[in-house]
C-alpha cells in the first residue's frame, strides 16, 4: 500500500473514532440497566442574564466663544516692497547696481511697511460668538437575554431540579438508570 493511501486510511479512522467519542460524551445511550422515560414538568422559570452595550451618541450644545481679531493686513509689505524696490531701481547706476539696488530697495520697503503695519495692528477687538459644540458620549442600555431554564419536574412521586437551554413543555425526557445495590 502506497503512503498516502496509508495516511488517507488512517486520518478516515481517526475521525471516525473521535466522533464516536463526541457521540458518546454529548449524548445518553441507553444499556441494559438504563433507559429512557419521560416526566411531568411541574414548573419551569425562565433564567435571564443582564447585558450591558455602550452606544456612543452625539451630544451638542451652544457655548458662547470670544474670536480675538487683529487688524495685521499684508497688504502694506507687499505695497512697501513694490515701492521701495522701484525706488531702489531708479537709484541705482548701470545695470548690475539696479538689480542690487532694486532688491535691498524692495527687501527696506517690505520691512518699514511690516513696521508700520505692527504700529497699526495694536488694536485688537473681541468678538462674542455661539458656537455648537459637539462630543461622543457612551451611553450604556442594558439588555435582559433569556439564557436557559430551572425546571422542577416529578418521576415516580418524587421531585427533581435541572436545568435546561430551551423551555422543555409538559413533559420532559429523563435517563433512568437501574443499579442492584449489594448488602
Amino acid at each position: 500500500m502506497k503512503l498516502p493511501t496509508t495516511l488517507a486510511l488512517a486520518a478516515i479512522c481517526l475521525m471516525s473514532t473521535t466522533y464516536a467519542l463526541a457521540d458518546k460524551k454529548h449524548s445518553y445511550h441507553e444499556n441494559k440497566h438504563s433507559f429512557v422515560d419521560k416526566a411531568r414538568v411541574i414548573d419551569a422559570q425562565p433564567i435571564y442574564e443582564t447585558i450591558s452595550y455602550n452606544d456612543p451618541i452625539r451630544e451638542c450644545r451652544i457655548e458662547e466663544r470670544i474670536v480675538r481679531h487683529s487688524n495685521h493686513a499684508k497688504t502694506p509689505v507687499i505695497l512697501g516692497s513694490i515701492i521701495g524696490g522701484a525706488i531702489g531701481n531708479e537709484l541705482g547706476h548701470g545695470k548690475s547696481n539696479k538689480k542690487v539696488g532694486a532688491v535691498v530697495g524692495s527687501l527696506l520697503g517690505g520691512a518699514i511697511a511690516s513696521d508700520i503695519n505692527r504700529k497699526h495692528s495694536q488694536h485688537r477687538y473681541s468678538e462674542r460668538r455661539q458656537e455648537r459644540v459637539c462630543t461622543l458620549v457612551d451611553q450604556v442600555r442594558y439588555e435582559e437575554t433569556l439564557v436557559g431554564y430551572n425546571v422542577r419536574y416529578q418521576y415516580k412521586g418524587r421531585v427533581y431540579h435541572t436545568t435546561t437551554a430551551n423551555h422543555p413543555g409538559k413533559r420532559i425526557r429523563i435517563a433512568v438508570n437501574i443499579q442492584a445495590i449489594d448488602r
